[in-house]
């Protein structure tokens, strides 16, 4: 029989047996199926429970070496990816989300003149705001985010 439809085969029967049972199955000693098994270069995989057909390649175990040198040289990077890895998630989600608020570097310009001026807000939209700024963003100043908050009307409706 050809050796690949043969191993299309005995995967089949390992889907619902192990390696002893389908040679059992096959009446034909244990030892004698493996070897047999193996022809055309073909491999185990206990984990799978399946045979793969086993390809040469000596670059492929070149570059696996080389991997493995460039993860050793990551590991300080990999252990902190590791312990924040639920934040980084998070942090992915809310960009991908637009939860981002990413403040404009004029906010922050140090050659920008500051003015104070008192603003009339309805009182409910000002008690969303607030609780949303210190839930949200308490890390920023509610100045900076009123002055982003700015910056994105202006460009929304500058030149409309």
């Amino acid at each position: 029989m050809d050796t690949d439809i043969r191993v299309e085969q005995i995967n089949a029967l390992l889907e619902n047996s192990d390696l002893r049972g389908v040679s059992q199955m096959l009446d034909i000693p244990y030892s004698t199926f493996t070897k047999e098994m193996q022809k055309g270069d073909y491999v185990y995989i206990a984990r799978e429970n399946k045979y793969f057909k086993f390809i040469r390649n000596k670059n492929a175990y070149v570059s696996s070496k080389s991997s493995i040198k460039e993860t050793e040289d990551y590991t300080e990077e990999l252990a902190f990816l590791k312990e924040n890895l639920e934040r980084l998630k998070k942090l992915v989600t809310n960009s991908e989300e637009n939860k981002m608020l990413i403040l404009d570097k004029a906010i922050y310009d140090t050659k920008a003149k500051f003015v104070n001026k008192n603003l009339k807000v309805n009182e409910a939209i000002y008690e969303k705001f607030s609780k949303l700024c210190e839930s949200q963003f308490p890390h920023l100043k509610v100045q900076d985010i009123i002055a982003q908050s700015l910056l994105d009307f202006i460009n929304r409706y500058q030149n409309h």
